[in-house]
């Protein structure tokens, strides 16, 4: 677990040891917001040593690697899903969430490596389907104990990604926009042709001096992203 500061609030997070995913959590009181929930037993921990008992779960996408960790939360605390439409029918559906193709990425690098990472992610996984509670199509609020996170559709990499823009000045961008790694649309449901007329325009028009919370890797300032082809909407992307 690390920590980054945004202004008054301490965003915690939590990264998975096999996929290097990232789980974000803050709390308020016996209040937590999350965006995307992997298996952290480290998370799970930190939320009942902080009294939380209510969990709100904001979903950048549908990928097992970002839900995975759905279940136990539901275990142990009242939680609400909110996630974009099409990731909401996806993660219904169990066989959507069977880590078929992040075991074989996996498996391809352990290979590669002398690690085993696939065997260890599989130990840990649950597979469960779950009820979104709240849907939206093209955008949506929400308000979190005085904190205002707006969630826009952000195609692409999957058919239900969004990023979620935090008070206007931080950006969740789950896996629609890493920092040193492509924008990979090559998985099912993926799609460079959306990726390109619709997400690429939208980040086009974020404010630079927003800070980036990826799904995978460290947090980066807009401003920061050396890629100038970014700036022009030819973000490097793996199809």
């Amino acid at each position: 677990m690390d920590s980054i500061t945004a202004g008054k609030r301490t965003v915690r997070r939590f990264v998975s040891p096999e996929v290097g995913t990232n789980m974000y959590v803050m709390t308020d009181g016996s209040l937590a917001l999350v965006v995307d929930s992997h298996n952290s037993e480290e998370a799970l921990s930190f939320l009942k040593e902080n009294g939380v008992t209510t969990c709100t779960v904001l979903l950048t996408h549908e990928h097992p690697d970002h839900t995975c960790g759905l279940h136990a939360l539901q275990r142990h605390f009242s939680t609400t899903i909110v996630c974009q439409r099409l990731c909401g029918e996806a993660i219904a559906s169990l066989e959507n969430n069977r880590p078929t193709l992040v075991t074989a990425m996996l498996s391809i690098q352990d290979s590669r490596n002398g690690t085993n990472n696939a065997e260890a992610f599989l130990r840990r996984y649950e597979e469960h389907a779950y009820h979104a509670d709240i849907v939206f199509d093209a955008r949506h609020d929400i308000a979190w104990c005085g904190e205002r996170f707006h969630l826009v559709h952000t195609p692409g990499h999957s058919r239900g990604s969004c990023c979620i823009i935090w008070n206007g000045h931080i950006i969740f961008t789950g896996d629609s926009l890493l920092h040193g790694m492509p924008v990979i649309t090559r998985l099912p449901g993926g799609s460079t042709s959306l990726y390109r007329t619709v997400t690429v325009p939208f980040l086009n028009t974020l404010d630079k001096k927003l800070l980036a919370l990826p799904g995978h890797g460290a947090e980066f300032g807009l401003k920061d992203l050396q890629n100038e082809a970014y700036h022009v909407g030819l973000i490097e992307i793996q199809s």
